[in-house]
């Protein structure tokens, strides 16, 4: 290429002071006569090696970036994979725990109701007794009643010793048993 200033003259020199390329003419009478230069040439190989070094550097930085990427993008696999397994682990215990306690809710659950059972049937038991006993009561009542409407003294002392009788008998009868209210 040719200087702006001198158009016979070919641009083969660099000024260092300026940074900028010039031909030799503006070095000896020009704008860089007091500047320190150096051959075209020389600064540019110096230049394309520093430029080329920079951009294997630059290379260099991004492949490590890259690999760095990489990596954590496999951590970011692990963690999520550990992450699922864990899950799976733990929802697996829990589900063997809810099979457990489902087992034993139904032990239980069988067991309340065998109590209930034994409970019912008992206190219908009872139920049953008083009942016959009410009935026994209420008849000897009945009779008692009657006898003492009986207009004959002779009639009523021939049954009133006996009705006592039943009746002194009747009340020492061992109480009958009553449930806990709790059961």
């Amino acid at each position: 290429r040719s200087s702006d200033l001198h158009e016979d003259e070919k641009i083969n020199i660099y000024c260092l002071s300026c940074e900028t390329p010039t031909c030799s003419m503006c070095k000896v009478f020009g704008a860089h006569k007091n500047c320190e230069v150096a051959p075209l040439a020389s600064v540019y190989k110096r230049q394309k090696t520093e430029l080329s070094d920079g951009i294997a550097m630059m290379v260099a930085g991004n492949d490590r970036i890259q690999a760095i990427i990489s990596q954590m993008e496999e951590i970011c696999k692990t963690i999520e994979e550990n992450s699922r397994r864990q899950k799976q682990h733990l929802s697996q215990r829990f589900d063997s725990l809810y099979a457990i306690l489902e087992e034993r809710k139904k032990e239980l659950l069988q067991v309340i109701a065998r109590e209930q059972d034994e409970k019912l049937q008992h206190v219908r038991a009872l139920i049953r007794q008083h009942g016959d006993h009410l009935e026994v009561t209420s008849k000897l009542v009945e009779t008692a009643i009657q006898s003492m409407e009986e207009p004959q003294m002779a009639a009523f002392l021939q049954h009133a010793k006996e009705l006592n009788k039943k009746i002194t008998d009747t009340s020492k009868e061992p109480p009958i048993e009553r449930p806990d209210r709790k059961s």
